[in-house]
C-alpha cells in the first residue's frame, strides 16, 4: 500500500490551467449555446399553448343537435305596452295655396278732353296725354270718386259698375252704361233722380258738375277745339270722358301697379287695380275629399313675409286637372294657365279650397304661395288618448284596448274612439270599465 502510495504520489498533477485572456472565446461560445437551448423550450412551451387554445376554440364551435336547435328557437313572445295619455287632441290638414287679386283692371288714358274751370274758363285738350302726378300707392285701397294718377292736369278715377265703360258719356244719349253712372252717382249722394232711367238729361249734368266738384278738377266739357266729346249735346256742356273714368264690379278697389313715371307720355296703363279683393285657393289633395268640409277653421301662413292670418273655409270645389280643359275648374278662371302663368299646383290634379278671411286680407300677401292649415276635427279639453295600434276591433263591432296590470296580468277595456292625429286616438272607456291616464296598454307583441 505504501509503494502505492509513492507511485501515486510520484505521478505528476495536472492543475488547472491559469485563465488565459486569449481564451475569452470558448466563454462566449458556452453562453450561446446556453442561450439556443433556453430558446428552443420557449418556443416548444409557445406551440404548446397555441395547440391547447386551438382545440378549446374548435370544442366552442363544436356544439350538439340539441343545441344547435335550442340556439335557432324563436324567442318567446314578449308584450310591447304604451301608456295611455291625456291631452287636447287637435287633426289637421296641412296643404298650400296662392294668393291672387282676382280680377285686374287697367287704366290708359288716350286723349285730354277740354275743360271749365270754376270761374268759367274753358281749358283746350287735345295734347298727347302726360303723367303729372301720382295720388295713390302700390297697395293702396281705393274707393269710388278719389282720384288715383293725373295725367296732363286731368284725374283717373273709378266708379261703381259692371258693365266696362265703352264710350264718352255725353248728354242726351241714353244705354245701360249711362244709367249705370246714373245710379253710380246716386250712390254717392250726387243724383237723386229727375232723368229718364239710362237717359243723359239736365239732372244727370248737374250731377257731372257736383262730381268734378268733389274731386276737385275743372269739369270736362263737350266740343271745343280738340272737339272731344262731340255726341248729340251741344259744344260746352260737362260729359264723363272714357279717357278719365272707369267701372268697377267691385269698389274699393286696390292698386296694384303703377307702371309709368311722372312725366313720361302715356302709351300704356298709367296704373292697375285688383277688383274684388285678395283671393286665396288652396289645392287638397283628393284622398282627403270629405275631411275639410265648409266652416272649418284655416290658419294662413307665408314664410316668406313672416305673415300669419285667419280664415274658414267657404267651399271645396270638384277636383281639377290642371292642363285638361275639358275637366272640372274652380270657378273664374282656368287652372291650366291663367295668364300664361304655370299650371296651378305645379300640374298635379286637386280640390280647389276657397277661403274667407277673418278681417280683412294683409295686402303683403299679394302672389304669395302659402300654407294653409285646417283644423278638421279637435277635443275641446285634454282627454285620454292611446297609439293607434293599441286599438281592437272585435267581430261584434266593438272597440276595446288591453290593459296590462303591474303584476303582468292583461284584461280588456272597451272603449269608443274619438278624434284621431298624429297617430294617437281619443278613447273613452264604455259603462263601468275604468281607465286611467298613465296605464299600460298592448300595442304589439
Amino acid at each position: 500500500m505504501a509503494d502505492l502510495m509513492k507511485s501515486a504520489d510520484a505521478v505528476p498533477r495536472r492543475s488547472a490551467p491559469e485563465p488565459d485572456p486569449a481564451a475569452g472565446g470558448d466563454r462566449t461560445a458556452r453562453t450561446s449555446a446556453l442561450a439556443r437551448r433556453r430558446r428552443g423550450v420557449l418556443a416548444v412551451a409557445s406551440a404548446a399553448a397555441l395547440l391547447s387554445l386551438g382545440g378549446l376554440g374548435g370544442a366552442m364551435l363544436v356544439k350538439s343537435p340539441a343545441q344547435a336547435a335550442a340556439d335557432t328557437r324563436a324567442p318567446e313572445a314578449s308584450v310591447i305596452t304604451a301608456s295611455v295619455g291625456s291631452e287636447r287632441l287637435a287633426r289637421t290638414v296641412v296643404l298650400r295655396g296662392d294668393v291672387t287679386s282676382g280680377a285686374t283692371l287697367s287704366l290708359t288714358p288716350t286723349e285730354v278732353a277740354d275743360s271749365r274751370a270754376l270761374g268759367g274758363a274753358t281749358n283746350l285738350g287735345g295734347s298727347s296725354p302726360v303723367l303729372t302726378r301720382k295720388l295713390a300707392h302700390v297697395g293702396d285701397t281705393v274707393k269710388a270718386a278719389e282720384p288715383i294718377v293725373e295725367f296732363s292736369g286731368r284725374p283717373v278715377y273709378i266708379l261703381p259698375g259692371r258693365i266696362p265703360a265703352y264710350r264718352d258719356m255725353v248728354p242726351g244719349e241714353s244705354g245701360d252704361d249711362i244709367a249705370q253712372i246714373q245710379g253710380a252717382l246716386a250712390t254717392l249722394g250726387l243724383y237723386h233722380g229727375g232723368d229718364k232711367h239710362g237717359y243723359f238729361g239736365a239732372v244727370t249734368k248737374k250731377s257731372v258738375v257736383a262730381l268734378y266738384h268733389r274731386l276737385g278738377y275743372p269739369v270736362p266739357v263737350t266740343g271745343g277745339a280738340a272737339g272731344k266729346g262731340g255726341g248729340s249735346g251741344a259744344t260746352g256742356e260737362p260729359f264723363v270722358p272714357l279717357s278719365e273714368m272707369a267701372f268697377a264690379a267691385s269698389v274699393p278697389v286696390r292698386v296694384v301697379g303703377l307702371p309709368a313715371a311722372v312725366g313720361d307720355k302715356v302709351s300704356g296703363p298709367v296704373a292697375s287695380l285688383a277688383t274684388g279683393g285678395l283671393k286665396l285657393t288652396g289645392y287638397l289633395d283628393p284622398s282627403y275629399q270629405g275631411l275639410v268640409k265648409e266652416g272649418m277653421k284655416v290658419r294662413i301662413t307665408s314664410e316668406a313675409l313672416g305673415v300669419t292670418a285667419s280664415a274658414g273655409v267657404s267651399s271645396v270645389g270638384e277636383l281639377v286637372t290642371p292642363g285638361d280643359k275639358s275637366g272640372s275648374l274652380p270657378s273664374g278662371g282656368d287652372a291650366s294657365d291663367q295668364g300664361g302663368n304655370a299650371p296651378a299646383n305645379g300640374g298635379i290634379p286637386y280640390l280647389p279650397v276657397q277661403v274667407t278671411p277673418i278681417g280683412t286680407w294683409d295686402n303683403r300677401l299679394d302672389g304669395q304661395n302659402v300654407r294653409m292649415t285646417i283644423t278638421a276635427a279637435a277635443t275641446t279639453g285634454a282627454v285620454l288618448t292611446v297609439p293607434e295600434a293599441a286599438i281592437n276591433a272585435g267581430a261584434d263591432a266593438r272597440t276595446s284596448v288591453t290593459v296590462v296590470a303591474p303584476d303582468g296580468s292583461q284584461h280588456r277595456v272597451r272603449v269608443t274612439v274619438g278624434v284621431s292625429a298624429d297617430g294617437k286616438v281619443q278613447v273613452t272607456p264604455t259603462g263601468t270599465a275604468r281607465l286611467r291616464a298613465r296605464d299600460r296598454v298592448v300595442v304589439g307583441q
